[in-house]
């Protein structure tokens, strides 16, 4: 529960406009659009700190992700649940192949080193340890620990972004992070009410 608590403290922090990521079960873009949402461009030359920063922390973030919605694909009972981890593996990867591709046009390693995250809140929620003990539940149970554990891990996504915004200067990096805190925000929106509707 501590990570569910921490996705609404983040939630409430961000603003709850956010737009919900899949409709009624279809699609991976929210309120019944039926297109993807417009390609980021390529990252421009010019950034700071604060941008590469960002960038390395969503890399690991973003694999997190993934790795945890592919044992959501396998193992979710719940229909929602299911469409949720399918949405959040195309759309994170996707991302990923563009930020590792920024990475390298500004000549930056993918990984920030074992003090990255120290320097910016602490560690990640998530870990292969946490994902790989998820696959040790079931039905309901699983159901509830995927949704609690991705709600948590979208909402520090969130509270990535917003600091990218605040200190990043690299205008595709922030327009990133934008969309990162909207498409995020519905993401734990959409969980909390499949939660509570359990």
């Amino acid at each position: 529960m501590k990570r569910l608590v921490i996705a609404v403290a983040v939630l409430a922090l961000a603003g709850c406009g956010g737009e919900a990521v899949v409709p009624e079960g279809q699609g991976a873009h929210g309120h019944g659009a039926s297109t993807a949402a417009p390609p980021v461009p390529a990252a421009s030359a010019r950034f700071n700190d604060a941008d590469v920063t960002f960038v390395q922390m969503m890399v690991d973030h973003l694999q997190l992700g993934i790795s945890l919605s592919q044992v959501g694909l396998a193992k979710a009972t719940k229909q929602e649940a299911k469409d949720l981890a399918a949405a959040i593996d195309s759309t994170q990867r996707e991302e990923l192949t563009m930020l590792k591709s920024w990475l390298k046009l500004w000549g930056k390693p993918e990984t920030g080193g074992a003090d990255l995250h120290a320097a910016h809140g602490g560690q990640p929620l998530l870990d292969d340890k946490v994902i790989n003990e998820t696959k040790d539940k079931s039905g309901a149970e699983f159901d509830l620990v995927f949704l609690n554990l991705m709600a948590g891990h979208q909402g520090a996504g969130v509270a990535m972004a917003l600091t990218e915004k605040k200190d990043g200067m690299n205008p595709e990096t922030v327009a990133y992070a934008e969309r990162v805190t909207t498409t995020r925000q519905g993401q734990v929106e959409q969980m909390l009410k499949v939660m509570g509707g359990s």
